[in-house]
């Protein structure tokens, strides 16, 4: 049995890309072969939701802190108490707590790139960023890292400019399967199904976070409702930034089209209702949400960062634009809000490319294939 301790931070349990991926693998993974352990910050639902998983959990609340001698101690006993064959790190920090701790512990190692690393990281000041760098030198000049894990070709060529020390990144793509699922809220149908009518539907779901830059969608939804009319962006997802995104709203006066509906479960089983699902991010991996689009035919309009491009371009399920243009995400938006045959045809394609290559059978196959190599 191969043991596979994951460590993370700052997952919420709810609408984040890396708990979407986290239980994709626990979900899928041969039961037979691998055994799966988390370490995280700690929350009572990622609790309750990863043990009914088979998953062992241990919480450890020093990694909520931004500097913890603390959470090495706990990480070190965890994988020495339960002998762990495999480190599999997600984020920064718990790739540089994990990464000095295996100099001593001569783990099998895994770094799991989600997207952001250190040069562009809003999270991190000067100082930080500076420890950062020092240790990741330390970590792989000492050779810990065995590998590491990227969700996009793009991905892939980002972390290779960003720095030289790590191994030759791996691609995968964490897709999805389109279970149906029943346990749909009928008062979220009653109120999406009345602002519907004769208005076409654009669609964000995504954690209201800076990083999804959510402010410059309502900009460049202003610009649609003084062209289109009949039309609405209905926003799924909490956080922080949604009181100064409702008054932006408000200033903006388009507050009568576009409506809030904080984080909604079963997200997925909602998609018939949306035209087109937007992104307008500075940065990404590969959402989860991209995928739940594609499944269920939504075409999907997206700025040129992360994984979009390659899978939209290929696959001809979306439209990409130029991420500090708005005129033309204003122009491709319209364009698909126009023309409901290539809405259709996008829709299909993306559906025929999850049935066939982005599925969690090939995810899941690529996660294993790096375990059994190492």
């Amino acid at each position: 049995m191969i043991k596979v301790c994951h460590i993370v931070n700052l997952i919420t349990g709810k609408a984040d890309g890396v708990y979407s991926h986290l239980k994709m693998i626990f979900q899928n993974s041969d039961r037979t072969k691998f055994q799966h352990y988390l370490v995280f910050q700690g929350g009572e639902k990622i609790e309750r939701e990863i043990s009914e998983l088979g998953v062992n959990v241990f919480v450890s609340e020093s990694l909520k802190k931004k500097i913890s001698v603390k959470a090495f101690f706990e990480i070190y006993r965890i994988i020495k108490q339960n002998n762990i064959s495999i480190i599999h790190t997600h984020l920064v920090k718990p790739y540089t707590i994990a990464g000095l701790l295996n100099i001593f512990l001569r783990k099998k190692f895994i770094f799991n790139y989600h997207g952001l690393f250190l040069s562009e990281n809003i999270y991190y000041g000067f100082t930080e960023k500076l420890i950062y760098r020092i240790c990741h030198l330390l970590i792989n000049i000492l050779g810990t890292v065995n590998a590491v894990l990227v969700p996009s070709k793009r991905s892939q060529a980002l972390l290779s400019e960003e720095t030289k020390l790590f191994p030759e990144p791996i691609v995968y793509y964490n897709g999805f399967n389109n279970r149906p699922n029943f346990l749909l809220d009928k008062s979220i149908i009653d109120i999406i199904e009345k602002i519907s009518d004769e208005n076409k539907s654009i669609a964000i779901v995504a954690r209201l976070e800076v990083q999804k830059r959510i402010d410059k969608a309502l900009e460049l939804f202003k610009c649609i409702m003084e062209k289109k009319g009949k039309v609405q962006l209905l926003i799924f997802g909490d956080g922080d930034l949604k009181q100064p995104l409702i008054e932006k709203t408000n200033n903006l006066g388009i507050e009568s089209n576009v409506f809030f509906f904080d984080y909604v479960a079963n997200i997925a089983s909602y998609y018939c209702y949306f035209d087109v699902l937007l992104f307008t991010s500075d940065w990404e991996g590969t959402p989860l949400s991209i995928w739940e689009a594609m499944a269920n035919k939504v075409p999907v309009l997206a700025p040129d960062v992360g994984g979009f491009k390659e899978i939209l371009t290929e696959n001809d399920c979306g439209l990409i634009y130029d991420p500090g243009n708005l005129n033309d995400a204003e122009e491709k938006l319209l364009k698909l809000l126009n023309d409901k045959d290539l809405r259709i045809r996008m829709g299909e394609n993306g559906s025929a490319a999850i049935k066939t290559k982005y599925n969690e059978r090939n995810f899941i196959k690529s996660i294993e294939d790096v375990y059994l190599s190492l």
